[in-house]
């Protein structure tokens, strides 16, 4: 992947920056976010971060303070940031995915998205795309080095968080050499991959232990076994004395069963909307199946958002799920 000169000269040409990823941050996002914005720093470069939900816990240790990253709810004033600004978004999949930012970013001079995802692309925005790529944070890097920033310890450790959680720790079929010859470069640069592990998957609250054997309980399985799910809701947080945040990034349990091809994790949302994380192994492509809901990710991992509350959504999408699959309905 070349990134044109176009898309070079936007950064370039611009002194002041809005950087942004989609709602409930991962690693990626955030990851290539800030690393992306201490680069441009150093070139003297007015660099904001704004995204539209707050930083999850166990990726703060990589803020350099704790206003390093706000929400628009944090901000008295969410003009000026924008104005005069090219906004950048970072791992974004879907632009409903930046919630509340998304109609700040009008007030900015332009747009320019960096992602590894699938896109439908839109008018009057530059693209840095690479759908090969194990991660944003691997495109991020490629601008980086575009841009002849050199890398340091404060632009490693992000990168590195990025591509660690994206490739599920190397071992997603999107783990290549270039992946691995990365990751060797980021170590040189002074990042700690036992402080990396422990900061994000080593800390985990008793709340969080509790909420996770309550969405544990929930899980089931297709009659063939190819298929498994389970759910989180209002009341089961309630019962744990939890939040949303804490109701993240367990699908990936639902692929630790044996024999499990496709496995989603619902969350019925306060809202009436259901969030579906979505995951497979083999040659399912689980994007093209949550594509018909409107969803899309990658080949192995994607996610949607139905406007339907958790048991219509579940009734919507296993046993399509399990007929696709298992030829039964």
């Amino acid at each position: 992947m070349e990134i044109s000169e176009r898309t070079l000269d936007l950064f370039r040409s611009h002194r002041k920056f809005v950087l942004t990823t989609h709602m409930s941050s991962d690693g990626d996002g955030i990851g290539s976010q800030l690393a992306l914005a201490r680069g441009l720093r150093s070139l003297g470069c007015e660099v904001k971060l704004i995204n539209p939900t707050p930083v999850p816990e166990n990726y703060k240790f990589l803020l350099d303070s704790p206003g390093e990253i706000v929400t628009p709810a944090d901000m008295k004033d969410r003009r000026s940031p924008f104005a005069g600004a090219l906004t950048v978004v970072l791992d974004m999949g879907a632009f409903e995915r930046l919630g509340a930012v998304l109609p700040l970013t009008r007030l900015s001079e332009g747009m320019v998205v960096i992602d590894h995802h699938r896109l439908d692309k839109k008018a009057g925005i530059q693209y840095i795309l690479d759908t090969s790529a194990c991660a944003t944070g691997e495109v991020t890097a490629r601008l980086l080095d575009a841009l002849h920033i050199p890398f340091d310890r404060s632009i490693a450790e992000p990168l590195y968080v990025a591509i660690h959680t994206d490739t599920g720790g190397f071992r997603y079929p999107g783990t290549t050499p270039e992946t691995h010859r990365l990751a060797a470069r980021l170590l040189e640069c002074g990042v700690d991959p036992q402080r990396v592990y422990t900061e994000i998957f080593e800390r985990q609250s008793p709340v969080r232990l509790r909420l996770t054997g309550e969405i544990l309980s929930t899980l089931r399985l297709s009659p063939g076994g190819k298929v498994a799910w389970m759910h989180t809701d209002r009341a089961m947080l309630e019962r744990a004395g939890a939040q949303w945040d804490d109701a993240d990034d367990m699908v990936n349990f639902t692929l630790q069963v044996d024999g499990v091809v496709a496995g989603f994790y619902f969350k019925g949302l306060d809202t009436g909307l259901t969030k579906v994380s979505c995951r497979s192994r083999g040659d399912f492509p689980i994007d093209e199946f949550v594509s018909k809901w409107g969803g899309g990710g990658h080949h192995h991992a994607a996610g949607v958002r139905m406007n339907s509350p958790l048991q219509e959504a579940l009734a919507l999408i296993i046993p399509a799920a399990i007929k696709t699959i298992e030829g039964e309905g």
